[in-house]
């Protein structure tokens, strides 16, 4: 109960206010838009403090990384700046976001398990469709997180 009440004041510390609201009184965005080259996909996201925290970061503007293969399963890379975690040993599969150590987004190609912190996951994609996306096995990708989806890119 303590951990709880604290990730919360951490949340609302860091993002201003609780989930739906920001400082100015607007909602926050429900979805978490990634943009790698000229192709935009949506995110449903997860409840928890990390997403609290970027989703808040966020509203300040775009997110802007490079991500690299790491292991044959996921492109992993360093965010700029840190967000607080909930860690959990978890499963991932193909299309799932997760923060590593506070400051890496992987997005996964395939499946592995480790403690992470789970962001979200890209919506209505097959890891065929998730591979292509993230180019995966190609190096490396410059990645967009957005709040907005791009009105130049396409949407899927």
């Amino acid at each position: 109960m303590k951990k709880a009440a604290l990730l919360m004041m951490a949340a609302m510390m860091l993002g201003g206010c609780a989930k739906g609201d920001n400082s100015m009184g607007e909602p926050l965005a429900d979805k978490l838009y990634v943009t790698i080259g000229e192709e935009t996909h949506s995110v449903t996201l997860e409840d928890n403090v990390a997403t609290h925290a970027l989703m808040a970061a966020l509203q300040t503007g775009d997110i802007t990384y490079i991500a690299h293969d790491y292991g044959g399963f996921e492109k992993v890379g360093a965010l700029g700046q840190s967000f607080p975690t909930d860690d959990h040993r978890i499963g991932t599969s193909a299309g799932d976001l997760v923060l590593y150590e506070g400051d890496n987004v992987c997005i996964f190609y395939s499946s592995h398990s480790w403690s992470y912190t789970r962001i979200g996951k890209l919506d209505n994609m097959s890891a065929d469709e998730v591979r292509a996306f993230v180019r995966a096995g190609e190096g490396d990708v410059s990645i967009t997180l957005s709040i907005h989806p791009s009105n130049t890119k396409k949407q899927q």
